[in-house]
C-alpha cells in the first residue's frame, strides 16, 4: 500500500529528482529511503558490535601458555 507524504528537498536533491523519469520518481524515492534506512541500521549495528568488542577482556600470554596451564590444572 502506498502512502502520500510531503517532504522538503534541497535544490541539489530536487534537481537530481527531476532527472528521474516521471512515473518512476515515487519508486526511486521509496527505494532510496529503504536503502538509507538499511545503511543506518547496519551502521548502528557496527557501532554496537564495536562497543561490545571494546568490553572484551583479552587474557595475556600465548596459546601455547594457555594449553600448558590447562594441562597442568588437570
Amino acid at each position: 500500500m502506498g502512502h502520500r507524504v510531503n517532504v522538503m528537498l534541497d535544490d541539489e536533491a530536487w534537481t537530481a529528482l527531476q532527472k528521474i523519469e516521471r512515473g518512476q520518481r515515487s519508486r526511486f524515492v521509496s527505494e532510496a529511503v529503504k536503502q538509507a534506512a538499511l545503511l543506518r541500521q547496519r551502521q548502528r549495528a557496527v557501532r554496537e558490535i564495536d562497543a561490545l568488542r571494546a568490553q572484551i577482556v583479552h587474557p595475556g600470554g600465548s596459546a601455547e601458555q594457555w594449553v600448558r596451564e590447562d594441562r597442568e590444572s588437570h
